[in-house]
């Protein structure tokens, strides 16, 4: 999406009005994503840092420059596809990391490098599913055109870039809200939320089997997977206890 910005200043201090292009990836799901990498290189190379650099949506001549020599290997799922793009030098920076040695510029990797390369893309994979709604395998997308991109500093003694494109642009709007029909089949289960009065802890230690419990006001909320769903008051129908919902359908800041 087009947002108005300001130029770099120049000698004479002012600053022009641009357009220019942000993605609209939301930069708490490039956090999740940065820390889902880092939880599992942790588990394989032990104390790792990944930093995180904002979302941006490249032009074609900074596509061009990303995908120059890359690796571009990613995943689909309902949302779109998401992929790693590693280009040859930070290629070689995450295979040292693996085995705490620096590979030389320039020198292609081995077999074994290679298959280290490999297994580390599919240690990570699982990283991107909230950009593109869940994952299927991992596969080679070089030919893929892509929107936005941020890139993921892995530091574990040395440093590696390792850059994450994403197909589809989040749409501004967009109804995360599944419509009923979809879910009208899936069963909850439900629990009554009371407020209760306040009570000594010598009266609560002494609580037994049938003791009876005071409550503040007669008003029962509902919850389903823990959110509220309705309130109502407390009640008996065909020798049930039962709600009378009196407010349905309230929010969790209500």
């Amino acid at each position: 999406m087009r947002f108005l910005s300001f130029s770099e200043r120049t000698d004479d201090g002012m600053r022009e009005i641009v357009w220019e292009q942000r993605s609209l990836l939301p930069l708490s799901a490039a956090a999740l994503v940065a820390a889902n990498v880092r939880e599992r290189l942790q588990g394989a190379l032990g104390m790792v840092d990944v930093r995180l650099f904002a979302p941006r949506i490249p032009d074609e001549s900074g596509w061009a420059t990303l995908r120059k020599g890359a690796r571009i290997d990613g995943v689909r799922g309902p949302l779109g596809a998401a992929a790693f793009v590693t280009r040859p030098d930070e290629l070689r920076a995450l295979v040292g990391l693996a085995f705490g040695v620096a590979i030389p510029a320039g020198r292609a990797l081995s077999s074994v490098e290679a298959q280290v390369f490999e297994r580390f893309l599919r240690l990570i994979a699982p990283a991107l599913a909230p950009l593109c709604g869940g994952i299927g395998a991992l596969e080679s997308m070089g030919e893929r055109r892509f929107s936005s991109y941020f890139e993921l500093l892995v530091e574990a003694g040395a440093c590696g870039r390792l850059g994450i494109a994403l197909e589809n642009e989040p749409q501004p709007g967009a109804a995360h809200a599944a419509p009923i029909e979809r879910i009208a089949h899936l069963e909850l289960s439900l629990r009554a939320r009371a407020e209760c009065a306040q009570m000594r802890a010598a009266e609560i230690a002494a609580w037994a089997p049938g003791a009876l419990v005071p409550l503040r006001r007669c008003e029962i909320t509902l919850h389903a997977d823990g959110e509220a769903l309705a309130r109502g008051e407390l009640g008996v129908r065909n020798h049930h206890f039962a709600v009378a919902i009196g407010r349905g359908a309230i929010t969790s800041n209500d």
